[in-house]
């Protein structure tokens, strides 16, 4: 066989061979292709669980929150039924004009504690707003980290014809690099368990706020029992009023209001 023949099979074979190992980057790629996917899978659905005991944690707050509330407002309108009953049970020789008085300042003083019901409840929607967006962004912060993840960066500064082999070897690294992040379920639990802990900081605020309108409306209710005494000439009556399925001449809500039960806190208004 002439030489130049020899050459020419020589340089054929060498280039098909190169270019058997261009498609061997492909075979490479396939591989690599599930164990991505897998990868992915893995993040998403961990995430997401964590998403949904975050939404857990929400529907958890709002139960305390409006049991609260309903504790709250219960003990208020109690505080106003009492008052009116003592003072729409004095005696006729009592002053009418004195007791209309009395029924106002009631009645001003319960859309005063609605004012900071109000108030209450809407400091907690704004905390809550951001406590929400904060538990979001750190879990879209966790999986970006982990899925933002890419495979044909392999190709940068490389050419699948001249260099096939750095390519390959480089998709066998991507192999070992895609492995599921055992660390990333501690991480959201991490996540998770402060946000419920700084959820809990919003709901022991705001059964504070509660419990301060509720004094606050206690010492109104107090003075005013005070001035029926003092300024209205009336008299407190021993028992409170009937509560359903109550028997008459049991106490009611406020129990016995004797001297000791009306006199006003000392606040301090800041």
């Amino acid at each position: 066989m002439k030489p130049t023949i020899l050459v020419l099979v020589a340089v054929f074979g060498f280039a098909a061979a190169q270019r058997e190992q261009s498609l061997a980057v492909i075979e490479a790629l396939r591989r690599v292709q599930p164990v991505y996917r897998d990868l992915q899978n893995f993040v998403v659905n961990a995430v997401s669980s964590a998403k949904l005991n975050s939404s857990q944690a929400v529907f958890d707050f709002h139960g305390n929150i409006f049991a609260a509330k309903d504790t709250f407002l219960r003990a208020a309108i109690s505080k106003e039924t009492a008052t009116l009953f003592q003072i729409n049970g004095q005696v006729a020789s009592t002053q009418p004009a004195c007791l209309n008085l009395l029924r106002e300042s009631v009645t001003v003083n319960m859309n005063l504690a609605g004012v900071s019901f109000t108030n209450c409840i809407l400091a907690v929607d704004a905390r809550l707003g951001t406590e929400i967006n904060q538990i979001y962004s750190e879990l879209q912060i966790n999986e970006t980290a982990y899925i933002d993840f890419s495979i044909y960066d392999v190709f940068q500064q490389q050419n699948i014809f001249i260099n096939p082999d750095v390519i390959i070897e480089l998709l066998q690294s991507k192999l070992g690099q895609l492995q599921a992040p055992l660390g990333l379920i501690r991480e959201l639990s991490d996540l998770i368990d402060s946000f419920r802990s700084r959820l809990e900081v919003v709901r022991v605020n705001y059964n504070q706020c509660l419990t301060t309108n509720d004094n606050l409306l206690q010492t109104a209710i107090s003075t005013i029992l005070i001035q029926l005494q003092q300024i209205c000439l009336g008299s407190l009556i021993a028992t409170g009023p009937p509560q359903p399925g109550t028997p008459m001449g049991v106490m009611g809500p406020l129990g016995p209001l004797g001297p000791q039960a009306v006199q006003p806190e000392v606040v301090q208004w800041t």
